[in-house]
This record gives structure tokens, C-alpha cells and sequence, in this order.
């Protein structure tokens, strides 16, 4: 099986010194140095300059110097991006041009001759028709892009896939797999074949995961990143060489979308013609986490970052050293983590909002805007942490988090589904609980075994991640005979326990 590995490193360009250490000795050295002592194991990265920057100025230059080496090897191939992670989408042409220029500027100083970008990572794998044309024109040839975003939600990974208005070559993240390697679901490579027995078909697989996951998120993770990596079933492959297999080629159009939406963010919410909802489709909430239209204090932040970027770009002395200073300020202000940690759907951090507000808002006290500018600025500053601490002190952030920690609003599984689907769902897990046993698997089956009390109890409302939708990850469903079509007497004991009878 062909497997073409991305990982994505970045960390904000001030992210604390303690914090980039830990990283770094957790992930980026593990990872990088079992890359150059394992020839086989190829992949794709995204580095984005930011960090590529810091590492350098901090000491760490090991982890630069060892993608470099193993960029000249061939063994990587690396994206072009944003340099400060900007959520390009949301952003005019001229600042997805110039993030994307700095970047470059940025990597190839640090990386030399070896970084030689065809493909593109766009931050968020945030994508639209204004990105793409970027792209296009920057230039490259390739672009990762959520599998949300394909027309139908449900790209085929025995194709490949170019956008038919831009040319440019679409690779579809595919969710299933990458969620079945980042989440810890899977212990090792054999594990990972078993659970993906009915995709063994697919030309290829293609995950997209933050760098982060092997060894920082999940400590030890490296160890299975590495076993699938080597293993005799796969092929690792870098995208360019999965875009050279004679596969179909078919146009597309991508829907905007990032890697955090799900399929219901593209319907309008409506009581009455639930089978005509396919008329209903919309984007309103493509990019909910980074611009709500009913979060104040997103509406307060692009505000702010509006009158930034007004008063840089329309600055015209170039050479004075105020637009210089500002002009760089500006780069890293706009950058996409104090939106998301004010979207309050889980994510929430004050001191991030402050720390965004504040550096827009300096952005106009060096360039020495007019007083005008400064003073609106500093009262949209002002505004964004009132509101920001209004919210913490009243107990609406904790609300929000209560009400995003459920996947499904504090409503059991039992009670949301028809007794029917309830009843095949158990057997679903039935099964799954049965095929790890096989395996002495055991304490994978200890896990489908608590799941299946967790829904019969009710106690699925406390789920972060929701038992079923972690089962989704494991298996298609329905993958056992339909629970209507089964007769009693096959039925287990087991089974019998949880299940609900049928009106």
C-alpha cells in the first residue's frame, strides 16, 4: 500500500522558550534523526519559516540542519506556506502574496538550495477559491486540502483530483486514516493494517497531521509513526510521487472549508423539507473558529486587524524605518491563533487574545499613525479584553465548554437515535470488541466493551470525543449483518444486555 505521510511543524513565533525546548526534544530531534537513520521511510513536511527561524536564532539548529539533509537526500519533500501561519482565506490577495513571499524568503536563507517547494500548505488547510488562485499563481503545482472540501465530501483515493478552474492538483486528506494514526487508536503497524482491512483496494493513502502528534502530543507516538513507516506493507511515497501514478485524473471544485469542519456545517438549520436539504447548502460556517459573525469579539479583532492593515498598505515611504518595523509587526499580528483561541468553541485563552490585540494595536503606535488611527485602535484593544473578560468572569466561556465538551449537547446516543440504529451500533461494537479479543488485542477489547456501557448507561454525554464517532474511526457502518435482518436466536447474550426493544 502506497502511504504518503505529511506532518505539519509550527509553533507561533512566540511561543515561550520552555515550551519550544520541551518540543523539541520531545518531537523534532526524535523524529528527524530516525528519519536519517531510516532510509526507507519517506514523506512530506510542511515547515513553516516562523519556526524554521526560531529553531535557528535559539540554538536548535540540529532539527534545521537534519531537514536539509534530508531534503538533499530526496527522502522529504517539502511545501511552501504562510510564515506566520496568517489564515489565508480571510485575508486580501496582497498579504496571502507577501506571507507567502517572506516564507520563501525565510526557508530557502536557512535551508539553502535544498528547499524547493512544488506543493502548498495552506495554514488550517483553510481553502477557497482566493487561495488556490494564489497558489496558482505563485506557481505550484499541488495543494493539500481538507477531504470535506470536495464537492461531495467524498473523494475516491483510487483518482486524483485537480481543481477545474485553477488547474491546480488537489490532494484530499484522508480523514479516516489520519484520524486511525494521530488519535492513538492504533498501537502498531499491524494494528493499523487490520483496522483498515476494507480500504486495502486504495491506490494510495494520504494523512495530514501536525508534526507535534509523535512524541509532544502523544509521548512515544514516534514509535508507531516509524512502525508504519517501515513496515513491508507500505510504501511511503512523497505526494509528488503519488500525483506521478497512472491513476484517473478528474476536476473538481472544493467547497471552503478547513480540517476542523464536519459534513453538517454545510446545511442551513431547517425544521420542514429535511430531504430536500441538498437546495440548502451553504459556507456560513466554513470558517466559524476564525470569523463567527456572532462572536463580538471576532467582529472587535478584524476590525482591529483591518485598521492595521489599512494604515501599513497605505503607507507609502517604503524605505522609512517606522513602515519597515511596522510592516514586520504586521506579518506576525496576523497570524490565525488569537482568532481561534476567541472562538470559544471549545478554545479559549485570554492571555492569546491579549497578546493578538496588543501587537495589532502596536502595529499603528510604530508606524506613528494619526492620532485618529492610534486612538481607534487602542479603543478596539480595550474593547476585545472587556469583552473578553466579561465573558470569564460571568461564566460564559465555561458554559460554551460544557456545552462543546459533549459531541452532541449533553443528549445520549440512547435517546438521540432510532432504537434500531441504537441496536446496530451495538452490534457494531459487538463485533469490533470480538475481532480485537482475537487478536489479544485485549485491552482494545476492554475499550469497545466500556464503550458499549458508557451508551447503555447514558454517560456518552461526557465524551470529548464521542465512543460511536470513535468507532466510526475503526470501521465502516454498518459492517455486520443489519440488526432488522437478524433473528434472535442469533443474537449473543452478550448482546441481548444492551439492547432496546423495538416499538
Amino acid at each position: 500500500m502506497k502511504i504518503a505521510l505529511f506532518l505539519h511543524f509550527y509553533q507561533p513565533f512566540n511561543q515561550q522558550l520552555d515550551i519550544l525546548d520541551r518540543i523539541v526534544h520531545e518531537c523534532y530531534l526524535p523524529v528527524t534523526r530516525q528519519l536519517i537513520n531510516n532510509p526507507k521511510a519517506r514523506l512530506t513536511i510542511n515547515l513553516n519559516a516562523a519556526l524554521t527561524e526560531m529553531l535557528w536564532e535559539n540554538g536548535y539548529q540540529e532539527v534545521v540542519e537534519n531537514i536539509r539533509k534530508l531534503l538533499i537526500r530526496g527522502q522529504i519533500e517539502i511545501t511552501s506556506s504562510a510564515k506566520y501561519h496568517a489564515f489565508l482565506p480571510l485575508l486580501p490577495e496582497t498579504e496571502i502574496k507577501r506571507q507567502i513571499k517572506i516564507n520563501n524568503e525565510t526557508n530557502r536563507r536557512l535551508l539553502g538550495d535544498a528547499y524547493h517547494p512544488v506543493g502548498f500548505f495552506s495554514p488550517e488547510l483553510a481553502v477557497n477559491q482566493k487561495v488556490l488562485k494564489e497558489v496558482r499563481e505563485a506557481g505550484y503545482q499541488w495543494m493539500s486540502v481538507p477531504q470535506i472540501s470536495h464537492k461531495e465530501g467524498s473523494p475516491e483515493f483510487n483518482k486524483l483530483y485537480l481543481d477545474e478552474e485553477t488547474g491546480v492538483k488537489l490532494m484530499f486528506r484522508n480523514k479516516r486514516i489520519s484520524s486511525l494514526i494521530l488519535s492513538g487508536v492504533c498501537h502498531d503497524s499491524k494494528d493499523f493494517i487490520k483496522e483498515t482491512s476494507d480500504l486495502h483496494e486504495d491506490a494510495y493513502w494520504y494523512a495530514v497531521m501536525d508534526a507535534e502528534t509523535f512524541g509532544h502530543h502523544r509521548v512515544g507516538h514516534d514509535k508507531f509513526l516509524f512502525d508504519i513507516l517501515t513496515d513491508p506493507f507500505f510504501e511511503p511515497v512523497t505526494v509528488s510521487e503519488v500525483l506521478q501514478l497512472p491513476l484517473d485524473t478528474e476536476a473538481s471544485t472544493v467547497r471552503p472549508s478547513t480540517w476542523t469542519n464536519e459534513e453538517q456545517d454545510f446545511w442551513l438549520d431547517r425544521e420542514e423539507n429535511q430531504d430536500e436539504r441538498e437546495k440548502v447548502y451553504t459556507t456560513a460556517k466554513s470558517f466559524i473558529l476564525w470569523k463567527d459573525p456572532d462572536n463580538p469579539i471576532h467582529k472587535l479583532q478584524w476590525e482591529l486587524t483591518e485598521l492595521a492593515l489599512e494604515n501599513v498598505t497605505g503607507y507609502e515611504n517604503h524605505e522609512d524605518e517606522r513602515y519597515i518595523k511596522a510592516r514586520d509587526l504586521l506579518d506576525k499580528a496576523i497570524a490565525s491563533d488569537q482568532f481561534w483561541w476567541a472562538s470559544a468553541k471549545p478554545w479559549w485563552s485570554l492571555e492569546m487574545i491579549e497578546q493578538g490585540a496588543f501587537a495589532l494595536k502596536n502595529v499603528l503606535i510604530t508606524l506613528n499613525a494619526s492620532l485618529q488611527s492610534v486612538q481607534k485602535a487602542e479603543k478596539l484593544y480595550q474593547d476585545i479584553l472587556s469583552r473578553a473578560f466579561e465573558w470569564q468572569r460571568s461564566g460564559y466561556i465555561r458554559k460554551k465548554h460544557l456545552e462543546n465538551s459533549s459531541t452532541y449537547m449533553k443528549e445520549p446516543f440512547k435517546k438521540r437515535t432510532p432504537p434500531e440504529w441504537y441496536n446496530q451500533i451495538v452490534l457494531e461494537f459487538e463485533d469490533e470488541m470480538k475481532n480485537a479479543a482475537q487478536r489479544r488485542d485485549f485491552e482494545k477489547a476492554i475499550k469497545w466493551r466500556d464503550a458499549l456501557i458508557k451508551i447503555n448507561n447514558e454517560t456518552d454525554i461526557f465524551d470529548v470525543l464521542h465512543v460511536v464517532d470513535e468507532l466510526w474511526t475503526a470501521r465502516n457502518i454498518p459492517q455486520v449483518k443489519p440488526f432488522l435482518l437478524h433473528k434472535n436466536e442469533e443474537l449473543s447474550d452478550f448482546s441481548k444486555e444492551y439492547l432496546l426493544p423495538l416499538d
